[in-house]
């Protein structure tokens, strides 16, 4: 780059350095810096500009700090005999410049203003400045037929009028002129013009055609969220395509994604058993009872029975007794209903905390709470569900057959909101009566996010508690404003699985109450068996049974008696004992003992009949206290688990909203503003402004979005979104770690601290509220060689104002004859010089340094549609000598006689300029009047016709 120095002083150079200031201040000129070298150089005496283009006075170190690269070093010679150039002072400032811009190569160019009639001015040559004079002529464009006369008058006003934009083009000035035109672009340094004692004249055109208006309206339908949304090529055979029923498609597509994985996050409740009557031949329980038998008759009927209670597992006993009596308060929060009723609402986060209570109480017993499901492929589904709704791409895992239509076009929906809204929708309903009513602390607890249905539950029910309790209208107003919000954002795809997932929650949250309430049941008929006295009962069967045994035995005693006094008659009554022999006495112990065993035997089988059944009953009552232990503890864990997929989803739809509705960052920019003066500019610099009508501009913003908005497009600008978070947070040392998106789709959500977490709470932080990748996308479509000369032709017409009014004009004839086919065959003015210096050729063009500065959208400009075209046409290097009139006296004569010919004035084109007009002359001999060539001061009209009245107002005022 290469910055620009203009030293000037006197009338005329500070008239043209007002002019040139008002067009920085309207946005038409680049920054330059203005120096008055009338004033001591350590003086606050430069002048410089402000990003606002305002002016600003300042030393020379202020103004130079900001510099880089080459500096242009420019003055203004009036060639004012009143106020002839200081050449001396303008050294001590050139001095000055240079000492402090040590490494910049300082180039010097001196501009001389010329005017009509000549002067006798005497032109002092600068020792090291190449010397450039102004060509006194104003025409439309180098291929103009017609030029005006530039002419000296005292206040300089008319030349200033017409230098001004002349200085603006030669050295560069022109709003994103890549470098001054009166550089060689090959060597980048100041054309040759000769010794000191020579110059070259010039003469410079300008165009501008503003279309920063255009665009900017242009651009913000390309970006707008609001806008439908593009429909890019997904591959080489279909695109996406807009579906005629957005909420019949997010419905289709959430009702996949829940149904593939969200409802396997519940799993069905074991089944509790049921007493089972089984059928066994009578043999097989005639042997089964008397196994028992004989064990009770052997053993004591109080063993058996407390062999075959069947205690329950201690681990399940413990665990239900602190689930029924010891942990009162979380179970009640999982118990709750989750439809709230004002601020006792039960939320997310208090189901999170207590269900994970309870897996903790759960694992201490050492329960299983079922395989942890792996949730990072639930939230990549959800990533490709969302984005493949608005750019129509998705996982070829992802059966999409039904989301196309009969030519295999992808389904996408019509704006970007009703697949993620982004949380700048959310709805805000704080109103400072819920601080007395409901606790509120925070504004932020009475915000929704859009995609966030438990939260809205919530607010619904605080809200309506909130309108009974007062009579305000405003609370009323809030309500119905938050009903139809809510109506509007429960039609997404975001807000339909926000509401699958909370619908699987109270899936799960009834499991566990349904499991409670049957653990409740077990415990308390637990109960009633323990208070049954069967120790009673079995000391009643033992009394029984040991009765029947005494029996028994004194029967056998007595039997041993009888036959022992058969062969002993001197025991008592053995003489009458004497007919009992053995045979009696072994039938008698047979005959004993079966009715002792049959006897006994019936006893028991009474008793085993209530003992049985009690045994059965405790079996399947210990055995269903299992299984509702379980069923408590993976409920618990499946509430836990959706509980913290809800707080994943909050936080990944928060991102996915913002990739889509965002996808180039928040910032609204807009192209540079341009002013276009309304008068004080010559015919050789003209600003129009661009046109263009309503269809071309919908055609033009659509076939802009087809190139920005391509495959894949959300699926980058989320990427694009987490890369420039991580960067700016690291870069900015907030303690952020980055982290690839691979990497957090298992992470915790909401509340959780984790990087899911921080990205998505902090899309509006300071940090990235400056980003903005709009431009940079709009500068790579609008740079595309293709792609700018299909935008240029939309701008077909422009408009712009002329003495007589505004008039419009097409795009080509506004830009026609700026070229350098045309205006290399033009001459400079004859009278530009001295009519000797015309004879010898030095009003013609040199061709070869002419140089056409186009700025359009290939240049860094922030408004890429605007255009603009820079002629400047330099004349043969000549001496000085040609600006000194020929009639004045002393002028310098030819060193070359040969100088003096006329021979070649033939030869000269004057292309382009007419007669001389007919005036009022005399009559000769003949009668007929003479055709006078126009002299200077006479009345008659030039020929390249009279000026008009120059326009004395002020110029601050014509902007």
């Amino acid at each position: 780059m290469t910055n620009v120095i203009i030293f000037g002083h006197g009338a005329t150079a500070d008239d043209i350095r007002s002019r040139l200031s008002d067009l920085r201040a309207v946005g038409l000129l680049q920054d330059f810096v203005w120096i008055d070298y009338a004033h001591p150089t350590n003086g606050a005496v430069v002048r410089s500009f402000t990003e606002e283009g305002t002016v600003r006075l300042s030393t020379l170190d202020d103004a130079l700090r900001g510099f880089s690269g080459d500096v242009l070093l420019a003055t203004i010679d009036p060639m004012d005999a009143d106020q002839p150039q200081d050449a001396n002072k303008l050294t001590e400032w050139v001095s000055a410049v240079d000492q402090r811009l040590i490494q910049a190569s300082n180039l010097r160019v001196r501009l001389l203003l010329s005017a009509l009639p000549m002067d006798n001015v005497e032109v002092m040559p600068l020792q090291g400045w190449s010397n450039l004079v102004l060509s006194p002529e104003e025409g439309g464009t180098p291929a103009s037929s017609r030029i005006r006369p530039i002419k000296r008058a005292k206040d300089g006003f008319e030349l200033a009028q017409f230098a001004a934009p002349a200085v603006a083009s030669i050295f560069g000035l022109w709003r994103g002129m890549p470098e001054p035109a009166v550089l060689d672009p090959d060597t980048h340094r100041v054309i040759e013009t000769g010794d000191r004692q020579r110059f070259r004249l010039v003469r410079a055109f300008h165009r501008t055609i503003d279309a920063s208006d255009i665009e900017d309206k242009v651009k913000k339908a390309v970006f707008d969220p609001t806008q439908r949304l593009p429909q890019p090529q997904v591959n080489n055979i279909s695109r996406a395509v807009h579906y005629a029923n957005p909420e019949q498609l997010t419905d289709q597509c959430a009702k996949m994604f829940i149904d593939q994985q969200i409802s396997p996050l519940v799993s069905a409740p074991t089944a509790y058993e049921e007493l089972q009557s089984h059928k066994v031949s009578g043999w097989a329980a005639l042997k089964d009872n008397l196994r028992l038998y004989w064990s009770t008759v052997v053993g004591k009927p109080q063993d058996w029975v407390e062999g075959q209670r069947g205690a329950m597992n201690k681990n399940a006993a413990t665990f239900l007794q602190k689930m029924l009596y010891g942990e009162n308060s979380s179970v009640e929060v999982v118990l709750a209903g989750h439809s709230g009723k004002g601020s006792g609402a039960t939320s997310v986060d208090e189901l999170r905390q207590a269900s994970e209570h309870t897996m903790r109480v759960a694992k201490e017993q050492h329960f299983s709470l079922g395989q942890e499901p792996q949730l990072s492929h639930t939230w990549e589904a959800y990533h490709d569900y969302a984005l493949g709704l608005v750019d129509g791409s998705w996982r070829e895992s992802i059966d999409t057959q039904g989301l196309r239509n009969n030519q295999g076009n992808m389904y996408i929906v019509q704006y970007g909101g009703q697949s993620v809204q982004d949380v700048s929708a959310s709805f805000h309903g704080f109103h400072p009566l819920m601080t007395s009513t409901l606790g509120y602390t925070h504004e932020s607890q009475a915000t929704v996010a859009p995609f966030d249905p438990v939260g809205a539950e919530r607010f619904a029910a605080d809200i309506e508690y909130t309108s009974q309790q007062t009579r305000n209208e405003a609370v009323s107003r809030k309500k119905h404003e938050f009903a139809s919000w809510r109506a509007k954002n429960s039609t997404t795809f975001a807000w339909k699985v926000g509401q699958g997932l909370w619908d699987k929650l109270g899936h799960a949250q009834q499991k566990y109450r349904e499991a409670h309430a049957m653990a409740r049941e077990l415990q308390e008929l637990a109960n009633s068996f323990q208070a049954r006295d069967f120790n009673a009962e079995n000391k009643a069967l033992t009394g029984k049974l040991r009765t029947m045994w005494v029996v028994l035995f004194v029967f056998l005693a007595l039997l041993t008696y009888m036959v022992a006094g058969r062969y002993n008659q001197d025991l008592p009554l053995g003489e009458y004992l004497q007919w009992f022999d053995w045979p009696w006495y072994v039938v008698g112990v047979i005959v004993a003992i079966l009715l002792f065993l049959l006897c006994s035997w019936a006893v028991f089988t009474k008793a085993q009949r209530d003992i049985f059944d009690y045994v059965q009953r405790r079996k399947l009552l210990a055995r269903n206290q299992e299984i509702a232990a379980q069923n408590l503890a993976t409920s618990s864990a499946e509430i836990a688990r959706i509980s913290n997929a809800y707080n994943q989803f909050l936080s990944w739809s928060a991102l996915l909203g913002r990739a889509i509705y965002a996808p180039f960052g928040r910032k609204e920019t807009s192209s540079d503003h341009l002013r276009t003066p309304q008068s004080g500019l010559p015919e050789n610099a003209r600003i129009a402004q661009a046109v263009l009508n309503r269809d071309d501009a919908v055609r033009m913003t659509d076939e802009i979005r087809s190139h920005i908005f391509q495959t894949e497009w959300a699926h980058r600008s989320l990427k694009s979104m987490l890369d420039d978070m991580n960067n700016t947070f690291e870069r900015n040392r907030t303690g952020h770690t980055a982290v690839a998106l691979n990497e957090m789709w298992g992470m915790a959500g909401l509340g959780s601290s984790t990087a899911l977490d921080n990205l998505s709470r902090n899309l509006d932080h300071p940090y990235m509220k400056d980003r903005d990748l709009k431009q940079q996308e709009w500068q790579k479509v609008i740079t595309d060689p293709r792609m700018s000369r299909s935008l240029q032709q939309y701008l077909g017409h422009v408009t712009f104002r002329e003495e007589g009014g505004a008039r419009s004009q097409s795009t080509s004839e506004f830009l026609a004859g700026m070229n350098q086919e045309k205006g290399a065959l033009q001459a400079f003015s004859p009278n530009a010089l001295t009519s000797a210096g015309g004879a010898e050729g030095y009003t013609e063009i040199d061709g070869s340094r002419t140089r056409i500065v186009e700025v359009d959208s290939q240049t860094a400009l922030t408004s890429q549609l605007s255009r603009s075209v820079t002629v400047v046409q330099y004349g043969k290097i000549t001496d000085f000598k040609y600006l000194i009139p020929d009639s004045v006296p002393g002028a310098h004569t030819f060193d070359n006689t040969a100088d003096l010919s006329l021979d070649e004035l033939d030869d000269t084109s004057h292309m382009g300029f007419g007669a001389p007009a007919q005036t009022d002359a005399p009559s000769d001999s003949r009668g007929t009047q003479e055709s006078t060539p126009w002299q200077p001061g006479s009345n008659a009209n030039p020929v390249f016709g009279q000026p008009g009245t120059p326009d004395l107002s002020d110029l601050d005022e014509t902007f």
